[in-house]
C-alpha cells in the first residue's frame, strides 16, 4: 500500500478508536485492510524468526512500510479526536455535551450500521455455523456494552492490564477498546495523559498494549487463517451488537457520572437522522478509498494471502 493511503487509513482508525463504542478494527474492515493489518502485526511480533531468512527480512520491510505510516495516522488522529470529542476537564468535548453528543453517536451509528455488509460479504461460503457465529458475536458485543462502569480513579498499575485488554478488543471490529477503558474507569485517565504528556502513565499503559499485542495477535491471525468464514461472521455480529453503545440518546454523556444508559428518542430527531445519514455516506467514501487501496496493492486487500 502506498504510504499516503496507509496514513489516511491510520487517521480514520485512530479517530474511531477515540470514540467509546467504535473500534479502529471496524474501520480497517471497511477499508479492506483488516487481514493485511493483522498479518503485518503478526510478522513484526515474530521478527527474531523473520530475520533468519531473506524472505523473512523482505516481509518485515513490507510490514514496517505498511504499519509505520498507519501508526502515525492512528496516533495523530487519536490525539486530535480526544481533544475535540473528550476535551479537558474544564472544557468538555463534543461527546460529553448533551447538545452535541447525540449527533456524534448518531454519526457513528449510521457508519457502523451500513458497514455490516463489509465483513459479511467477505464470507466465502455461508452455512448455519456462520449465522450462529454472527448471532453469538452480536450477543457478546451487546452484553459487553451493558457491563457496569467503574467511576473511581484507577491505580496506575491497573493501566497495565487496561492497556493489554484495550488493544486486544481494539483489534476486533465492533468491540471498542475505548468503551472498555470507560468500563474500567481508565478512559479519562489515558486521554488526559495523552494531552498532558504524562510519560509515567503512558509508559505503563503502553507496556500493557505491547503485552496484549504479543499475546492476542497470533491467536487472531490463526483464527483468520484456519477459520476464516466463521471468524468473519463473528466479527459481523460483534459490529451489530456494538450498535447498542452507539444509540444517540442516553441518560448522561459523562462516564464519571455512571452508566450511559440508552433512553427514548429525543427532541433533536431530525438532526440526529442527518448525522446518521452523514455517517452512512462516510461508508460510501470509505468504500471508494478501499478501491484505491486495492488498486495500489494490485490485489484484493481483503484476501489473507495478500497480508504481509
Amino acid at each position: 500500500m502506498r504510504p499516503h493511503l496507509s496514513l489516511v487509513s491510520g487517521f480514520l482508525m485512530g479517530s474511531a478508536d477515540a470514540v467509546p463504542g467504535v473500534s479502529g478494527g471496524t474501520i480497517a474492515l471497511i477499508l479492506g485492510i483488516y487481514e493485511r493489518f493483522i498479518g503485518a502485526l503478526s510478522t513484526v511480533i515474530r521478527f527474531p524468526a523473520r530475520l533468519r531468512s531473506p524472505e523473512g527480512r523482505t516481509a518485515l520491510r513490507e510490514a514496517f512500510a505498511f504499519l509505520v505510516p498507519l501508526g502515525i495516522g492512528v496516533i495523530a488522529a487519536y490525539w486530535l479526536a480526544t481533544r475535540l470529542l473528550v476535551g479537558p476537564e474544564e472544557s468538555p468535548g463534543w461527546l460529553r455535551q448533551a447538545e452535541t453528543a447525540p449527533l456524534c453517536y448518531a454519526f457513528f451509528f449510521g457508519l457502523v450500521l451500513l458497514s455490516l455488509r463489509e465483513p459479511w460479504r467477505r464470507i466465502r461460503e455461508r452455512h448455519a455455523k456462520q449465522f450462529v457465529a454472527a448471532v453469538l458475536g452480536a450477543a457478546v458485543a451487546a452484553g459487553f456494552v451493558g457491563l457496569p462502569y467503574a467511576t473511581a480513579e484507577p491505580a496506575q498499575w491497573m493501566l497495565l492490564y487496561g492497556g493489554a485488554l484495550a488493544i486486544s478488543v481494539m483489534l476486533l471490529p465492533g468491540v471498542s477498546g475505548s468503551l472498555l477503558l470507560v468500563i474500567l474507569g481508565q478512559y479519562t485517565t489515558v486521554a488526559k495523559a495523552v494531552h498532558d504528556k504524562n510519560l509515567a502513565v503512558l509508559g505503563i499503559f503502553l507496556c500493557g498494549v505491547l503485552i496484549g499485542l504479543v499475546l492476542f495477535v497470533p491467536f487472531l491471525r490463526a483464527l483468520l487463517k484456519r477459520h476464516h468464514d466463521v471468524t468473519m461472521a463473528a466479527l459481523t455480529g460483534l459490529m451489530a451488537g456494538s450498535l447498542r453503545a452507539l444509540w444517540p440518546w442516553k441518560t448522561n454523556y459523562e462516564p464519571k457520572l455512571g452508566p450511559m444508559t440508552n433512553t427514548g428518542v429525543g427532541d433533536d430527531l431530525f438532526y440526529v437522522i442527518l448525522a446518521a445519514g452523514l455517517g452512512a455516506l462516510t461508508v460510501v467514501f470509505l468504500a471508494w478509498l478501499e478501491g484505491r487501496i486495492e488498486r495500489a496493492n494490485g490485489t484484493d486487500a481483503g484476501d489473507p494471502t495478500s497480508s504481509a
